[in-house]
């Protein structure tokens, strides 16, 4: 490290000032070593710096290097996101057309067993109202004896007042 200091105006004001020639010497001579030593020259904040600013490159070329990581890491994670959508979508598609079909299926069924209870029904209700026919048929049959019975007995009856009267 250089350091422009005048160790001799600086030498000749401490010998003006009252020091001997060998204090002041002295004196000029440890000031300019312990000033070299410790103090930074324009050059050594120059230097400086160019290291720091070297670094800070260096810094800015590895948060480059982790924006890049994670723009592309963020494009997968999209990608990825998108595909397992469609696939999500595309099983609730397929889910959807299975259950319309069961839908379709139950309603096929039930149509049918509706069909064969409703000809059931009619069947039975065939066969009862034969039987209700023939027993109604056989009721008028009997109705019909007896009211016959009761006009053959009316007309003896009357046949018989008739002829009493």
């Amino acid at each position: 490290m250089a350091m422009a200091l005048d160790t001799l105006a600086y030498a000749r004001r401490l010998r003006e000032a009252g020091f001997s020639e060998q204090q002041a010497d002295g004196q000029a001579q440890a000031l300019a070593a312990a000033m070299t030593d410790s103090l930074a020259t324009r050059q050594d904040l120059r230097e400086l710096e160019a290291r720091v600013d070297a670094r800070f490159l260096q810094v800015d070329a590895r948060f480059a290097q982790v924006d890049a990581r994670f723009d592309s890491l963020e494009r997968h994670i999209d990608t990825r996101l998108a595909e397992f959508e469609k696939r999500v979508e595309l099983r609730f598609e397929e889910q959807t057309r299975l259950a319309e079909l069961r839908f379709e299926e139950q309603e096929i069924r039930t149509g049918i067993r509706f069909e064969e209870q409703d000809k059931r029904m009619g069947i039975r209700f065939g066969e009862q109202s034969a039987r209700f026919g023939g027993d109604l048929a056989n009721l008028e049959r009997r109705m019909t004896l007896r009211l016959g019975g009761i006009t053959v007995a009316g007309i003896g009856v009357v046949s018989v007042l008739v002829k009493l009267l």
